[in-house]
């Protein structure tokens, strides 16, 4: 009997006990957590805690999200809202008090509606009444510095931690100053006359200029006179840079090896460069301006060939009026875009003119992630030298040689480089009158090799920078121009730079897996009773085509004299075809309604499932227990 009672007493105290640690482990316990997710999807990067580890700025976090609201007109959207409390949630914990995060509610008519507002965060219309949804994110330091992520998107849920590090790491940085190295006039300017006849050529300048310098203190290194890499400069950002004298290429090379940023267009035909040289180049002559450099890289261009697809090139009209694909015109799919590096996993096609294709042979200690190429289906290449003979566009696609192997077009370097300068700094040029170089640079302080890793983009396209191949011109009502995005090539150049002018930390940030796990039997249960709802909406339309078939036969054999009336027969068939849609419809609906309630049955299962599991399994182990320590006293 004793034991009885302290058997019951224990149970009191369990469930006690168990009551007790559900209340307060939510208050006291909330900062301390496992992550057991397979992706490691609730723990942020060693990259993100180097960052907001070490903040000099205070900044604020101002979380704007309508939670009320969202459970009642948008409940799907609750978990990925606080997925993201949670994230910056962490950033907060992780910043040494340097962060402090406030969660608001904008809820209609009120002030904190009105600072959604004002910080630019757009509202969208969820309920009949014309209430705003609101989630989106503003940060702020201490220096009136302000970043803003207008809306938190569910779709975007696999790079929400590097755009929320990204956010940070702005506010912590001053305006970077970009180096522009170009060969190709995209400022525009004037080409001389081709001969006596004619008149000068005025050049405008290329509108991918405005989305840089929008975003960046933009400086013009001149390739020919570029002897030094200024102390000041966070980004080079090169183009074609042909002209570059041995000095130059050389500061270039110290820089990169130095952890200077790169991102680079290079190609082996450039079609929008008016000054370029009409004459080809020998083969193996250089042809980019940094061939050298890429040589050294582990990533040089294929040599005298030029890149192109059969699957996705562009259809033309040739010279004697039949339809030419051709290849070297071609987009590169979402297929050809890596979904496993934050700069293309969100794109969905590229376009490019005459692109050149990477001999990727990556040095011990260099790592080469491939961001874009053609399909392996139709990937191939054609002689240089034959696309700039002005061929006919026939002759030209027939040259292309289909290889049947994806030809890699863009590519991200990161890692340990040897210089393309082993002996040191190059001898100057010979100044005029001289015979012979002069005597070489002094090698204090030359890099053999990386002292920081290479972080470095290479495109093998210029083309793709020209409006011609990623915008859509939109003329004003007042006479202005300005130029919208068509597919992913002004975004990626965006992109890349945003990517390399952060911190070390922040480029190696990648997409992560989305936070979805699905139920894979509720998806099965959906998609049958899609592919079922297919079959009948299917089976309604060809009722309806029948019986709009057999409506016309009627009117056609009925009397001409009363062809504003309906036959008999007419009016039979409509009134038996309502009866017909009546009934469908209502079949229709019943497949939805069981539909919903097979899914929300299993719903209920699994949460019941999820929620009783874990307690049953202890209670029956518990009860196992008592009733093996109750049989053996008695024995």
């Amino acid at each position: 009997m004793q034991n009885q009672r302290l058997n019951i007493v224990g149970v009191a105290l369990g469930i006690a006990l168990f009551l007790a640690v559900n209340l307060l482990a939510g208050p006291t316990l909330r900062g301390v957590r496992a992550d057991l997710t397979e992706q490691k999807l609730y723990t942020i990067s060693q990259g993100t805690r180097n960052i907001v580890g070490s903040l000099e700025e205070d900044i604020t976090l101002r979380y704007f999200f309508t939670r009320k609201l969202a459970q009642e007109e948008a409940e799907s959207l609750l978990p990925y809202a606080d997925r993201v409390l949670e994230m910056l949630e962490q950033y907060e914990a992780a910043s040494d008090g340097k962060i402090t995060l406030e969660v608001i509610d904008p809820v209609a008519f009120s002030e904190e509606e009105e600072a959604a507002v004002r910080f630019g965060i757009p509202g969208r219309r969820v309920s009949m009444q014309g209430d705003k949804l609101y989630i989106g994110l503003v940060g702020t330091n201490s220096v009136d510095g302000q970043e803003v992520i207008p809306v938190l998107e569910p779709s975007g849920e696999s790079s929400l931690e590097y755009d929320l590090t990204e956010l940070i790491d702005k506010l912590e940085r001053d305006l970077p100053v970009l180096g522009l190295v170009s060969g190709v006039q995209l400022r525009g300017g004037t080409l001389p006359p081709a001969n006596q006849f004619s008149q000068p050529q005025q050049l405008p300048a290329w509108p991918i200029l405005q989305l840089v310098e929008q975003r960046y203190e933009v400086r013009d290194l001149d390739p020919a006179t570029l002897e030094e890499v200024p102390a000041d400069i966070d980004l080079l950002l090169l183009i074609q840079p042909k002209g570059l004298t041995e000095a130059g290429l050389y500061a270039i090379d110290q820089f990169a090896l130095a952890g200077g940023k790169i991102c680079a267009f290079v190609d082996p035909v450039v079609l929008f460069d008016p000054a370029a040289d009409p004459e080809p180049p020998a083969p193996g002559a250089e042809v980019t301006g940094m061939d050298s450099l890429l040589a050294a890289w582990g990533v040089p261009l294929k040599a005298d060939k030029v890149a192109g697809d059969d699957v996705t090139g562009t259809q033309i009209r040739s010279r004697t009026d039949k339809m030419v694909r051709l290849p070297m015109f071609f987009n590169v799919s979402e297929e050809g875009l890596s979904d496993d590096d934050i700069l293309t996993e969100a794109l969905t096609s590229m376009r490019m003119l005459m692109a050149g294709a990477f001999e990727v042979a990556a040095p011990e200690g260099l790592t080469v992630t491939t961001l874009a190429a053609t399909s392996a289906e139709g990937g191939g290449t054609v002689g240089r030298s034959l696309v700039t003979q002005r061929m006919d566009e026939e002759t030209l696609a027939a040259s292309f040689v289909n290889q049947g192997t994806a030809q890699t077009l863009g590519v991200r370097l990161r890692g340990e480089v040897a210089s393309a300068f082993p002996d040191g700094a190059p001898a100057p040029a010979p100044t005029e009158g001289e015979e012979a170089p002069g005597e070489p640079l002094p090698t204090e302080g030359h890099l053999t090799a990386s002292s920081a890793p290479l972080n470095a983009i290479v495109m093998a396209d210029v083309d793709m920078l020209h409006e011609n191949l990623w915008a859509q011109r939109v003329q004003s009502l007042f006479g202005g121009v300005s130029y919208r995005s068509a597919n992913g090539n002004a975004p990626f150049l965006v992109g890349a730079l945003e990517n390399l002018s952060g911190s070390d930390d922040l480029i190696s940030l990648r997409s992560r897996e989305a936070y979805r796990r699905p139920f894979l039997r509720k998806e099965e249960l959906e998609r049958e009773a899609q592919e079922a709802f297919a079959a009948q909406e299917q089976a309604l339309e060809q009722k309806l085509a029948e019986a709009e078939r057999k409506i016309n036969e009627l009117q056609a054999e009925k009397d001409p004299q009363s062809a504003s009336l309906l036959s008999p027969e007419q009016q039979a068939e409509i009134d038996r075809f309502r009866v017909q849609e009546v009934e469908t419809r209502r079949e229709l609906r019943k497949v939805k309604r069981d539909l919903k309630a097979d899914i929300e049955a299993l719903g209920t299962r699994l949460e019941l499932l999820n929620i009783a599991l874990i307690p049953a399994l202890i209670a029956a182990f518990g009860a196992a227990t008592w009733l093996f320590r109750r049989r053996s006293s008695r024995a």
